[in-house]
């Protein structure tokens, strides 16, 4: 009886541990390589063909990891700059989201990458913010999160407005978070998280790193597909949105 419960006791610690591992993911990843870009130019920035072609690849790779990847046009914004930018989400292991991640920044010639796996354990905060009213000016939005004391943001456009997603690598951001959220009125969420940047300051040096993160994978998991074909929103019958119907995205 004893070995009964032992073992029924493992198969819980185990099949939670796979919970913990496959959870929702978040990415973050611009297509920009000009330096210096001033608010408006991202914001335009976020209509370009470059944007579209991120989004776009980041949805094929769903095909490559076997299970949804979701993309958002959004605007990565700090408190003297901005870039305009692609939000993931993927419910997947950190492993699988630093690759695709990694694929992506690769491929877009980027310095870094930013990602953030939810676990009770970690020392990491996602908060994200969702103003009762719509906001839809970004500017505006930037502006009031500067005077928060919130300098790292991703401004996210949806069709009731704009979220905003605010990564805290050192989990010491909660009471300017809570500053914005009242200013904003905005509903907050937050989750506890191992987060981190992949990448380098020299281009060389970060693409190295990409496609160090690529070849483990690779290696651990041999003989991926190809990527999905390019999407196309108004043709249900393209293998992306096949694929991703299939899944429940």
């Amino acid at each position: 009886m004893i070995a009964t419960f032992r073992s029924f006791f493992l198969l819980l610690a185990l099949a939670a541990a796979t919970i913990a591992q496959t959870s929702l993911n978040y990415g973050f990843v611009s297509p920009n390589t000009k330096e210096n870009l001033k608010i408006e130019d991202a914001i335009k920035g976020m209509r370009s063909v470059e944007e579209t072609k991120l989004v776009r690849q980041s949805m094929n790779l769903s095909c490559v990891v076997g299970t949804p990847v979701r993309a958002f046009v959004s605007l990565g914004s700090w408190s003297d700059g901005a870039e305009h930018s692609v939000m993931i989400r993927v419910k997947s292991d950190t492993s699988t989201v630093r690759y695709l991640l990694s694929r992506l920044g690769r491929d877009a010639q980027q310095k870094s990458i930013l990602y953030f796996h939810p676990q009770t354990t970690g020392n990491a905060n996602l908060y994200t913010l969702k103003p009762r009213r719509p906001m839809r000016n970004l500017a505006a939005l930037a502006q009031t999160l500067d005077r928060a004391g919130i300098t790292f943001r991703t401004l996210v456009p949806v069709k009731s407005g704009t979220w905003i997603y605010v990564v805290d690598l050192k989990g010491e951001l909660r009471k300017k978070v809570m500053t914005a959220a009242k200013r904003l009125r905005a509903r907050v969420t937050a989750q506890a998280g191992a987060a981190a940047f992949v990448g380098d300051e020299k281009p060389d040096e970060a693409k190295v790193i990409f496609e160090e993160e690529i070849r483990n994978y690779e290696a651990k998991n041999p003989k991926l597909p190809p990527p999905c074909d390019s999407v196309d929103l108004k043709n249900p019958s393209n293998r992306t949105n096949r694929f991703l119907k299939r899944r429940g995205a």
